[in-house]
């Protein structure tokens, strides 16, 4: 549902790359962490929205009091008006809540873009008044917070529907960063997996193992639909699959379609060639009986060609056919 965060992983792990993509997304990651303003992460699903939100928190040296997280896909359902702003409960004791708790820290909002119209009234007014008030209470308490959010779709486009508030849309979207999918990142994908690779291998206490190069074809031909989220998953199959030796292709979970052509050596080009004219000569011939004006036709060539073609490859008319 939520949970507080004054460390994580994260803080050792690089923003990973070698792309244009990833070196800006380093540099830019620096420099919101510097500033206090609301940041909106936007990207795909899988792409490392929470993960660059939990980089930029790490890296702050301001607001880093705690990161409190919250999934706006639950508000209303497993997470109430009690949660966020806390109650006064017997003997006058104060629980806290989740807005509270972010006091002098950090909020991230995931999946801004499921927020009902009820929370977003809600989170409207929290970030005009700066202050909440518990539950049961009648003291109103002032919050100061830094607020990253993160959303998988446009949320323009539901703001232009009316499905979400455009004055709580630019109040959490005073900085918008784009997180790029992974398949405009290809060069990047080589990174990727050698850090999740060596990084399970050493959680498993398994040795590194070698790719086949038809695993590292593969890897780099997938279109990845689940980004990096996805990425890591597979290293993670591959890397405890019960193996020994090096990691084999059977052991994706996806299969690419093969180039019909890759098996061809370069020395076999010209008998390749001679191969594939003399097949679909005899295929058109085939199909209009022998009639060469009309498989010349269905070949794209002049009749003085496939005449010259069926001449160089020996073609002899037995029976009405061709061979």
């Amino acid at each position: 549902m939520n949970n507080n965060s004054h460390s994580n992983r994260v803080d050792d792990e690089p923003v990973i790359g070698i792309s244009p993509e990833a070196k800006w997304l380093s540099s830019t990651v620096k420099k919101l962490s510097r500033t206090n303003l609301p940041i909106l992460i936007v990207g795909e699903r899988g792409s490392g929205k929470k993960f660059i939100a939990q980089k930029i928190f790490n890296l702050s040296t301001s607001y880093n009091k705690a990161l409190i997280r919250i999934d706006c896909a639950a508000l209303g359902k497993t997470i109430n008006l009690k949660d966020l702003y806390g109650v006064i409960v017997e003997d006058n004791r104060s629980i806290k809540g989740l807005l509270e708790q972010a006091h002098e820290g950090t909020l991230l909002l995931k999946n801004l873009d499921a927020m009902n119209y009820e929370y977003q009234r809600e989170f409207l007014r929290i970030l005009i008044d700066n202050n909440i008030r518990q539950l049961g209470s009648t003291r109103s308490t002032k919050i100061d917070m830094k607020i990253v959010s993160t959303a998988d779709g446009d949320l323009l486009s539901k703001v232009d529907k009316g499905q979400f508030m455009k004055e709580l849309f630019f109040r959490l979207n005073a900085i918008m960063l784009t997180v790029a999918p992974l398949k405009n990142r290809k060069q990047d994908i080589p990174a990727f997996f050698s850090y999740f690779q060596k990084q399970i291998s050493q959680q498993a206490g398994f040795e590194l193992a070698s790719l086949s190069k038809e695993v590292f074809d593969s890897i780099l031909a997938y279109h990845w639909p689940g980004n990096v989220a996805e990425l890591k998953s597979v290293v993670y199959k591959l890397v405890t699959a019960p193996v020994h030796g090096e990691l084999s292709a059977d052991l994706l979970p996806f299969r690419l379609a093969k180039d019909p052509f890759a098996f061809f050596e370069p020395e076999r080009f010209k008998f390749i060639i001679k191969d594939v004219e003399r097949f679909l000569i005899k295929k058109a011939l085939l199909k209009f009986n022998g009639n060469q004006v009309k498989a010349a036709k269905l070949l794209g060539v002049p009749e003085a060609t496939l005449r010259f073609k069926m001449k160089k490859y020996a073609f002899v008319k037995k029976n009405n056919q061709y061979e």
